[in-house]
């Protein structure tokens, strides 16, 4: 069996699973969060157009929240299917640094969208 196909046999599978379970964490926060705040918002006493305003807010602020950090996981996902393409002697890894700045560059961007919807 080739260094590869074990690999993506045994490795994989186990580095995939951690990953998966810190997204998991991230969607089960959101949907907590969602779920306690919409559910005590539709129960509040205020008017129907108050009561749909602040959920809408919410929601974006949470599904933003959700995106942000849920970021690490998903990119170290992405970087374990790369990391068995095979390597030449003492070349750096230019896809691991690309990873590693579209992660800060997709997570700065979701900053500065909640921070300017923040101030509408």
């Amino acid at each position: 069996m080739n260094h590869p196909a074990w690999w993506w046999s045994i490795e994989f599978p186990a580095r995939t699973w951690s990953c998966l379970l810190d997204d998991w964490r991230c969607q089960q926060r959101f949907w907590r969060s969602s779920l306690f705040h919409g559910t005590r918002v539709c129960l509040s006493p205020a008017p129907l157009p108050d009561k749909l305003a602040r959920l809408a807010r919410r929601s974006c602020a949470d599904g933003i929240a959700l995106c942000y950090d849920s970021c690490p996981s998903r990119f170290e996902l992405l970087e374990q299917f790369c990391r068995h393409w095979p390597r030449r002697g003492g070349e750096r890894e230019p896809w691991r640094d690309g990873l590693q700045s579209s992660q800060r560059a997709v997570q700065q961007g979701w900053l500065r969208l909640g921070r300017e919807w923040s101030r509408l």
